[in-house]
């Protein structure tokens, strides 16, 4: 449960600073020493999919949140007692704190707590949007004093499991032959095969969240999950957490569309040839287990010409990726470029 801790020495509130195994007093600056969790049996313990699917929402230990629905995006934000006015972390939208509804779900894991703090994500994302060099230099110069951000933890799953795949498809030989005009030609000889592969996976990711896109979040890899901790309430003092949004079971589908393009690798490793095509797979998967974990990430919304645009920061490594517009001035005297070094290239050939 995220909680509201005061001060032992002055009743004011105390934060998480990134980085410390403390919590700090906002007003006279005494540090309280987060507490080691006191059982550590379950501490990462991968749980076997199959047998505690069905049963999982009653098997797994729950925690009690206050938790918000955003009326424009709908996210779903939990916070601590203490906060008495926010914001939507993902669309800026100002979140009604009478509106809070208390709920339970799944206690995670294990959790990432930040190691960046807001400045130091401020500085990153300056000088991730300074190198966009399509960006308008107005955003530019606005993002020197930009300091909205709000530091999320976001739901994750991660499997592991091992897959056996059954697969049909053709391997093409390919075969070069002069034209009458001639020009090379390719011929492609298609032959059917079938066969199967086998492989192992560990801590596919995939974020138990719906408020932001995959393709955001996906580029904030590599996570370092060796720096997993125990669950803790008092990391998330001072931040918002999101309830996952995709439950178990459509997180493992979700875990087999990732898996399937390194299985398709493995297949056309092993139909070989010039050129390889899959008609059908058939996959096993045994030994499935998972992890219900939650990672730092800071996150900004903004806007430019009525346009939203949304910037991620890892919170546990700085790096950044996100959206931004782009100036229609930049982008037309970069195509002129590109179309004069394309003629360039033209009349040099010609000439040789």
């Amino acid at each position: 449960m995220l909680i509201d801790t005061k001060c032992s020495n002055c009743s004011a509130s105390l934060t998480y600073l990134p980085g410390a195994r403390s919590l700090t007093c906002e007003t006279c600056e005494t540090s309280f020493d987060i507490a080691p969790a006191q059982d550590t049996t379950n501490v990462f313990k991968e749980s076997e999919l199959l047998s505690y699917l069905e049963a999982f929402e009653q098997t797994q230990e729950h925690i009690e949140v206050s938790t918000i629905e955003c009326d424009s995006c709908g996210a779903t934000a939990e916070f601590g007692a203490n906060i008495k006015a926010t914001h939507c972390a993902f669309c800026d939208t100002p979140l009604v704190v009478d509106k809070a509804q208390n709920r339970n779900r799944i206690k995670p894991q294990g959790m990432i707590p930040f190691l960046i703090n807001r400045q130091r994500a401020i500085q990153h994302f300056n000088s991730w949007i300074g190198c966009r060099w399509l960006a308008p230099n107005a955003l530019k110069k606005h993002a020197q004093h930009y300091e909205h951000f709000q530091g999320v933890y976001l739901p994750y799953w991660t499997y592991d499991c091992d897959v056996a795949t059954d697969y049909r498809g053709e391997r093409g030989y390919e075969r070069k032959r002069k034209s009458s005009s001639g020009h090379t030609k390719i011929d492609v000889k298609w032959k059917k095969v079938t066969g199967s592969v086998a492989t192992s996976f560990d801590d596919v990711m995939v974020p138990g969240s719906t408020s932001l896109p995959d393709k955001l979040l996906n580029r904030l890899e590599p996570w370092d999950l060796d720096a997993l901790e125990a669950y803790a309430d008092e990391y998330f003092i001072g931040y918002q957490a999101e309830t996952y949004q995709i439950d178990i079971k459509q997180g493992f589908e979700d875990a087999k569309d990732r898996m399937q393009f390194d299985i398709n690798a493995l297949i056309r490793k092993d139909i070989g040839g010039a050129r390889q095509f899959i008609a059908a797979t058939d996959s096993t998967y045994s030994n499935a287990f998972f992890k219900h974990i939650t990672l730092p990430i800071w996150v900004t919304s903004y806007r430019y010409k009525d346009k939203v645009y949304q910037v991620l920061v890892n919170g546990q490594t700085g790096k950044v990726h996100g959206t931004y517009p782009v100036s229609k001035v930049k982008l037309t005297f970069f195509q002129i470029l590109v179309a004069l070094a394309a003629l360039g290239i033209t009349i040099l050939t010609k000439d040789t």
